[in-house]
C-alpha cells in the first residue's frame, strides 16, 4: 500500500518536473529571442500597431487573466510540492523504522544456522550447538529477567519520589499558610498597637482642648483687665505725647540754635584772628618790643587751642544731637503705633533729656564767658 502511495506520489511529481521544465524551456527561447532581437534589430519582425486595434483591451484583459491564472497555478504547484516532500520525509521515517524492528524482531536461530553447513555437521556437533544456543537463550532470558526487575525497582523507586514530592509540596504549602498566618498576625498586632495609640493620642488631645479651654478663659480674663488698664492709661499717654512733643520740639530748636551758633563763632575764629595778628605784626614789627611779640604769639596759640576745643565740642553736640534725634524719633513712632512703655522708662528718658537740656546750657553759658575774659 506504501508503496503504490509512493508510486502515484512519484508519477504525480514527474508529471509536475515535464511541465515546469516546458515552462522554462519556453522562457529560456523567449529571453534568448529577446536578447537577439536587441543585439540585431534588423532581424525583428514588425510589430503590430495596437493602438489602432479595437480589439486589444480584451486581449489585454485575456492575458493578465492567464498571467493570474499561471501564477495560481504556481502557487498551487509549489504548495503540493512541499506538502509531497513533507509526506515523503515522513514516509521514508516510517519505512526505515519498520525496518529496523523487522531486523530486531527476526529469529535468530535460522541466522545462526544458515552462518553453519548442516549437511556437513554431525549430529553431536549439531547438538552441542543446540545446547549453546539453549545456553544462550538461558543467559538472555535471565538477563531480560534482571532487567524487568530493574524496571520494577526502578517503577518503585519512581513512585516512592512521587510521592515523596507530594509530601514536600504539601509540606511547602502548609508552611507558606503558617507564614501568612503569622504575616497576618503580624498585621493585625501592628494595626492594633496603632489604634491603641491612636486612642491614647485622642485622650491626649481632648485634654490638650481642655487646657487650651481654660487657658483662653484665663487669657480673655486677663485681656479684658488689660483692655480697662488701658483704657485708663491711653488718656494718661496722650497727655504725656503732648507734654513729649512740646519737650522734642524745645530741645530740636534750642539744639539747632547751639549748633548755628557754634558754626558762626567757628568762622568768626577762623577768619578774624590770623589776619588780624599778620597785619598787627606787619605794622608793628619795626615798633613793637619783645614782650608784646610774645604776649601776641601767646594770644595765638590760645586762640587755635580754642579752635580745637570748639571743633571737638560741637562733634560731640553733633553726635549727641544724632542719638536724641533717633531717640525721639523712635518715641513718636511707638506712641503712633500704640506701643506703650512704662513709666519708669518714660520718666527716665524724660530726666536724660532734661539733663542733656541743662548740659547744653551750661556749655553755652561757659562759651559766653570765655570770650569776655
Amino acid at each position: 500500500m506504501c508503496e503504490t502511495w509512493i508510486y502515484c506520489d512519484d508519477h504525480l511529481i514527474n508529471n509536475i518536473s515535464v511541465r515546469l521544465k516546458q515552462r522554462f524551456y519556453r522562457f529560456i527561447s523567449l529571453t534568448v529571442m529577446s536578447h537577439f532581437y536587441e543585439m540585431c534589430p534588423c532581424f525583428r519582425p514588425p510589430l503590430h500597431n495596437f493602438e489602432d486595434d479595437p480589439n486589444m483591451a480584451e486581449i489585454a484583459n485575456l492575458q493578465t487573466k492567464e498571467v493570474e491564472n499561471y501564477r495560481s497555478a504556481m502557487n498551487k504547484m509549489a504548495e503540493d510540492i512541499i506538502v509531497l516532500r513533507t509526506q515523503l520525509v515522513t514516509v521514508e521515517a516510517e519505512n526505515s523504522q519498520l525496518r529496523s524492528d523487522l531486523s530486531l524482531h527476526q529469529h535468530l536461530g535460522p541466522d545462526l544456522l544458515d552462518d553453519t553447513d548442516i549437511d556437513v555437521m554431525t549430529k553431536a556437533e549439531i547438538s552441542d550447538h543446540i545446547a549453546s544456543l539453549k545456553f544462550k537463550l538461558a543467559s538472555e532470558t535471565s538477563k531480560a529477567a534482571s532487567q524487568r526487575d530493574r524496571i520494577q525497582q526502578l517503577q518503585n523507586e519512581l513512585i516512592k519520589k512521587n510521592d515523596s514530592e507530594k509530601q514536600l509540596l504539601k509540606l511547602h504549602r502548609a508552611h507558606q499558610q503558617q507564614q501568612q498566618q503569622q504575616q497576618q498576625e503580624e498585621h493585625l498586632q501592628h494595626h492594633q498597637s496603632r489604634l491603641a495609640r491612636m486612642a491614647t493620642l485622642e485622650a491626649t488631645v481632648k485634654q490638650q482642648e481642655k487646657v487650651i479651654e481654660k487657658m483662653e478663659k484665663v487669657l480673655d480674663g486677663k485681656l479684658r483687665e488689660k483692655n480697662r488698664q488701658s483704657g485708663d492709661k491711653s488718656l494718661a499717654l496722650k497727655k504725656h505725647r503732648g507734654k513729649t512733643d512740646r519737650r522734642t520740639e524745645e530741645i530740636e530748636s534750642a539744639l539747632a540754635a547751639e549748633n548755628s551758633r557754634l558754626r558762626e563763632e567757628l568762622d568768626r575764629i577762623r577768619r578774624q584772628p590770623a589776619p588780624v595778628i599778620i597785619q598787627q605784626a606787619a605794622q608793628r614789627k619795626e615798633v613793637l618790643p619783645l614782650k608784646e611779640r610774645l604776649s601776641l604769639l601767646n594770644k595765638l596759640e590760645k586762640a587755635e587751642a580754642r579752635v580745637q576745643t570748639l571743633e571737638a565740642q560741637m562733634e560731640e553736640n553733633f553726635k549727641l544731637w544724632g542719638r536724641q534725634k533717633q531717640d525721639l524719633l523712635t518715641k513718636l513712632s511707638e506712641h503712633r503705633h500704640g506701643f506703650v512703655r512704662s513709666s519708669t522708662t518714660i520718666l527716665h528718658n524724660v530726666s536724660s533729656e532734661g539733663v542733656v537740656s541743662d548740659s547744653l546750657n551750661q556749655q553755652s553759658i561757659q562759651r559766653k564767658r570765655k570770650p569776655e575774659k
